[in-house]
């Protein structure tokens, strides 16, 4: 069956990266219903399992790095491509039943797929960057099987969020290796990373404190990637390095920001401090680093070339600039500057999402066209 699955893979690929790619598209949609826009009914449970839609679709597309990764070290782990599949499976259930057990129970599986991808990884490479990662998934599998128990997403947001910047922090540590980093920075990175992993363990048990000491980790993360990470380099370059610099260094502010709304609001549940905390992170965050690093992984997963263009800033200025609408605007109780503000994060994604095809095939495709002599 492993070997079946290897040789499969590329198919395996392109199913998943469609199957992920509708479930953005949805979780969008969703998004905008959340808000309060008048839009038509998809599926009746698709509004209420947006948040958890959109983790377990970002779950999925970090796993399948992950098992692309794995399998070209070693074609025997064509199983890891089981980890996305049953994630991207789950995430399927979530748009059709809602969270139902069953829903629940395949994105939890996947998780745990994950988990054991990680225990090969550290058994052929243990360092800090892939215990970090290690970590991360370990934080995906605790909060799906909190939540698959029964607990509120409230609950174990914070877990999910702990697998997403973990995972990236993770990688950030990876590619800051050509900085040969110093041990007192290696020190300090590994105390911000246990700091948070000690907040998210508190918010189990205590929800309030945990999500304080997490906020406060949340900050020390941030301030150790700004002051460490190669990109503070990389923006004086130019290009597609300089991009992907600004995406990075923007995101990093943005995970301060989360961490220091998560220490003043500690518990939220929901309306529009939840709202606040949760779009700092996973818009200004994570959303920052998928703009960043799509153009690596799209080639990386598909083989397909993306190549640079300056349109790309277009929906990272979008992002940003009206994610900060949205933030003030919940800081203020102000629900017309919240629903402006979540349009247009939903209308930076789009563009994201536009300019990243046309990159991939209209942009050569163009180029390819020679103009007639006169």
């Amino acid at each position: 069956m492993t070997a079946v699955l290897f040789r499969m893979r590329p198919l395996i690929t392109r199913l998943l990266m469609f199957t992920l790619g509708a479930g953005v598209l949805l979780g969008l949609w969703a998004a905008l219903q959340r808000l309060g826009w008048s839009m038509p009914t998809i599926s009746a449970p698709l509004v209420g399992s947006h948040g958890s839609l959109m983790i377990a679709v970002l779950g999925a597309l970090v796993s399948l790095e992950r098992a692309t990764a794995l399998t070209a070290l070693d074609r025997r782990h064509g199983w890891a491509y089981l980890a996305p599949a049953a994630t991207a499976f789950g995430a399927v259930m979530l748009i059709i039943t809602g969270a139902t057990p069953f829903a629940l129970g395949l994105v939890t599986l996947g998780s745990g797929g994950m988990a054991l991808i990680f225990v090969v990884i550290l058994r052929r490479h243990l360092a800090l960057y892939t215990l970090t990662m290690a970590l991360a998934a370990a934080c995906w599998l605790v909060g799906n099987g909190l939540w698959f128990s029964g607990q509120p997403v409230y609950a174990v947001v914070h877990l999910w969020i702990g697998f997403l910047v973990l995972t990236i922090v993770g990688e950030r540590l990876e590619l800051s290796r050509v900085r040969r980093l110093t041990r007192r920075s290696q020190q300090l990175f590994a105390g911000a990373v246990l700091l948070f992993l000690i907040g998210l363990v508190i918010s189990v048990f205590t929800l309030d404190l945990g999500a304080r000491v997490t906020g406060l980790g949340e900050v020390a993360l941030a301030l150790w990637l700004l002051r460490y990470d190669i990109a503070r380099r990389t923006v004086h370059g130019t290009g597609v390095t300089r991009y992907i610099a600004a995406c990075l260094l923007v995101g990093y502010g943005w995970l301060a920001v989360g961490g220091v709304l998560g220490m003043a609001f500690g518990a939220t549940y929901a309306g529009f401090n939840y709202d606040a905390f949760l779009h700092a992170i996973l818009l200004g965050f994570v959303m920052s680093m998928v703009f960043g690093h799509a153009p690596i992984i799209i080639p990386a997963l598909t083989g397909k070339t993306v190549p640079f263009m300056r349109g790309f800033y277009l929906p990272l200025a979008t992002l940003h600039a009206l994610l900060l609408v949205r933030i003030l605007s919940d800081l203020a109780a102000w629900t017309p500057g919240r629903m402006v503000g979540g349009l247009f994060n939903v209308i930076a994604v789009l563009l994201f999402l536009g300019v990243l095809v046309f990159a991939a095939v209209g942009q050569p495709l163009i180029g390819r066209v020679r103009p007639r002599s006169a």
